[in-house]
């Protein structure tokens, strides 16, 4: 079978970048894109990168994806936005492509929360929705903006007062019970056949801007896997998807919210061996996925991460060894990850060093091997370095005063150990 040109949009986002992880290394995948509409960290994301898709609303839109997904000839979509996976969901014609759980009503139903509620109106795990007009029997209120998505523009009401002025000032608003207990995402999977192989809890603790930044996986009990099937046999659902729950005041389970799209710490199933992105293309190519699960890691922790773009056309790297490539006597796992990286994309690398003995044989007792290097640049002791670096060119050394003299030369970026980081992919 042949190897799938994979979309992601839009690309900046932290579930886009859960996706590229989760794609990077597959055999199956032959393109993985990234597209965009504005300026965003998708350029890091994505190595194959399109910046300057129109906004979907923009008149342009559909004219300019549908040729989009024509020239690169997209086999598979991700739409990592709500809204983005219903318009994509509503265009008449993907040019054959296959939109992850692009079902035209599903989207709809799952982007409004009003839609959500009225679709499953009959079920125990529903909270108890006001309508309008409707006055609470019990306070506090939840006032939500019907699009929204996670706690975005989420606030509470304790009195009429109160409910009255959030009715005017939020989008949209829909009125629900308060849920005062617990908080759990679900990540699901529903292969072609309908089925639901895969029902992950986890907790959303130190959430920030919307993303959990520690979960901790929650075995699935009767209650919420029975959920999961009452929302699947509800809606037309193929790939990753998952959903939000809250106790109530007695401890039952309530639902939040449902999304059909792959979420940011989904990389939490990841890390217990369920690549739910590459799931979806093994579902697509016509084959049964099985999740296979260690036992081993319950807990995942995040940090923000930054990456830097240099304009500076580099082709070769110069790097020092001794406190640089090799620390204590070890490899520095950055910086070597950062030579393979660059030689994989063809840069050309050479060690440049005073080192006192020979750094072929200090090179091999770290486990590194000199084929590594197209050049083994050794100095004698007042030789300065900056007469054999030649730019456009990245230079790296711990040591400042030799980082200052090469610094002079306009075209070589100068780095010391601990900014090799900002330029890991």
């Amino acid at each position: 079978m042949k190897k799938l040109n994979v979309l992601v949009f839009p690309c900046g986002s932290e579930n886009a970048g859960e996706i590229a992880q989760s794609l990077r290394y597959s055999l199956h995948v032959n393109r993985l894109i990234g597209a965009s509409s504005c300026e965003d960290h998708g350029r890091f994301h994505f190595a194959d990168y399109i910046g300057d898709v129109p906004f979907i609303h923009a008149p342009n839109f559909e004219a300019y994806f549908k040729d989009l997904l024509a020239t690169h000839q997209i086999d598979v979509i991700f739409a990592t936005h709500d809204t983005v996976c219903e318009k994509l969901a509503e265009m008449d014609a993907l040019e054959g492509c296959y939109l992850v759980n692009g079902d035209r009503l599903t989207t709809r139903i799952a982007r409004r929360k009003s839609l959500t509620y009225s679709a499953f109106a009959d079920a125990d795990w529903l909270p108890k929705v006001y309508q309008p007009g409707e006055k609470p029997n019990s306070w506090p209120v939840i006032v939500k903006p019907d699009c929204g998505q996670g706690g975005n523009g989420v606030a509470l009401a304790h009195n009429d007062e109160q409910l009255a002025q959030l009715m005017s000032s939020v989008d949209m608003p829909v009125v629900v019970e308060y849920l005062p207990g617990r908080e759990l995402t679900v990540d699901c999977f529903t292969n072609r056949h309908g089925e639901v192989v895969w029902a992950g809890p986890r907790t959303r603790e130190r959430v920030r801007a919307g993303i959990a930044m520690r979960s901790q996986s929650v075995p699935l009990d009767e209650e919420i896997s029975a959920i999961a099937h009452e929302i699947n046999a509800g809606l037309t659902l193929r790939g990753p998807w998952f959903f939000q729950l809250k106790q109530d005041s007695h401890g039952r389970w309530k639902l939040l919210e449902i999304s059909c799209r792959v979420a940011g710490t989904m990389v939490a199933q990841r890390a217990r061996g369920v690549n739910l992105p590459l799931m979806a293309l093994h579902d697509f190519m016509g084959r049964d996925v099985v999740p296979l699960v260690t036992p081993h890691v319950t807990l995942i922790e995040r940090a923000i991460r930054t990456r830097a773009l240099t304009p500076l056309r580099y082709e070769k790297i110069y790097v020092d060894l001794d406190d640089t490539l090799i620390i204590n006597g070890q490899p520095n796992s950055v910086v070597l990850a950062f030579l393979y990286q660059s030689r994989a994309s063809g840069k050309s690398l050479h060690l440049i060093t005073r080192h006192k003995n020979k750094p072929v044989e200090t090179l091999n007792q770290a486990a590194i091997s000199p084929l590594l290097f197209n050049e083994i640049i050794h100095l004698q002791e007042n030789e300065k370095k900056s007469l054999y670096v030649t730019g456009p060119a990245v230079f790296i050394d711990n040591y400042f005063p030799e980082r200052l003299d090469v610094a002079q030369r306009e075209d070589v970026l100068v780095l010391d150990v601990d900014a090799v980081d900002f330029y890991l992919v």
